[in-house]
């Protein structure tokens, strides 16, 4: 891909986290807390997928995008080793969420994660911004 799709994917991307967060506040304040904690970790994933976009990396899966986002930047650093435990309780969670119809979620925890999310959204966008991905 070349430099003005890898801005593109970045931008889409993080267009679609920021998205998916804000119905998951939506479906969260009518209820729908099973639907917020799903929305939660497909935003979560592309706040992943833009970090991954920005070294030229396009994962497949979601297992690899988890993965490649461990190599490039938890084992460097740039984030700290929590984000991949709040990515495997995410992940876990939205299994459940999508396939289990008797899984009943807690609304404040859903709250929770959505901040955490915005938290690990707001680091990626910092580090995409400093590194001049995003145009302003």
């Amino acid at each position: 891909m070349n430099d003005p799709a890898q801005r593109r994917n970045i931008a889409e991307s993080l267009a679609r986290a920021a998205q998916a967060l804000a119905v998951a506040d939506a479906a969260l304040a009518i209820g729908g807390t099973a639907d917020a904690v799903s929305l939660t970790y497909h935003a979560a994933l592309h706040y992943l997928r833009a970090r991954l976009f920005a070294r030229w990396l396009d994962p497949r899966s979601h297992p690899g995008a988890h993965h490649l986002f461990n190599q490039e930047f938890v084992r460097s650093g740039l984030f700290p080793p929590k984000v991949n435990k709040l990515l495997a309780a995410l992940q876990r969670m939205r299994e459940q969420a999508d396939y289990d119809p008797g899984m009943l979620f807690d609304a404040e925890d859903a709250r929770e994660q959505i901040a955490e999310v915005r938290a690990l959204g707001d680091r990626a966008t910092a580090i995409l911004w400093s590194e001049r991905w995003l145009d302003p």
